[in-house]
């Protein structure tokens, strides 16, 4: 059995090449374009809503605010090797960068995930409001990023998506959950 190995330089060319193309291609189309402009304002309404609307209290701050890390970190994770895999891309991008769509990965999900914790405190509620909000992100906000030309599917669907979420939202729960019991059991 024979086996056709690319050298890495040339991986390393085509990377260089992919990331000159996606330059230009978001300073020509993305950049100041009507989507460009509703991912900027998105972005920062989300923001100004949440800090309205977030527990400020000192305890409940930092465990509200740590779900919401743990979210954004695991959806730039996911969203990347969704991007990798050719699952899904976005042909529009607020910065022209890695994770591919910022206001999803660091805005939106930690946000939403953010006022999920926050106001559903038992895991019945939370559960509920888990699918209630997976139902929303996959059914409501994924189609709608796609009819604007935000978000493409190539080897994925709106349902993978739902079971994902609510996967995304309990699992996170569950560690955040482990990682403050066993600082409370330290000390």
């Amino acid at each position: 059995m024979i086996y056709n190995i690319v050298p890495y330089e040339h991986v390393q060319r085509a990377r260089e090449m992919y990331a000159r193309m996606s330059q230009e291609h978001w300073h020509q189309d993305d950049l100041f374009s009507p989507q460009w402009w509703f991912l900027l304002t998105t972005t920062i309404a989300l923001v100004f809503v949440w800090w309205k609307m977030v527990d400020k209290e000192r305890d409940h701050f930092l465990e509200i605010f740590s779900y919401g890390m743990l979210c954004s970190v695991a959806a730039c994770l996911l969203d990347t090797a969704g991007v990798e895999f050719s699952l899904w891309t976005y042909p529009d991008k607020l910065v022209n960068m890695i994770p591919p769509l910022i206001p999803a990965d660091v805005i939106v999900i930690p946000i939403s995930a953010m006022l999920l914790y926050q106001y559903f405190k038992t895991p019945i509620s939370f559960m509920l409001g888990s699918i209630a909000l997976a139902a929303i992100f996959a059914y409501v906000v994924e189609p709608l990023f796609d009819k604007f030309e935000l978000f493409e599917l190539y080897h994925w669907k709106h349902t993978y998506s739902f079971g994902g979420f609510i996967a995304f939202f309990l699992g996170i729960r569950l560690l955040l959950r482990q990682i403050l019991h066993s600082l409370y059991i330290q000390k």
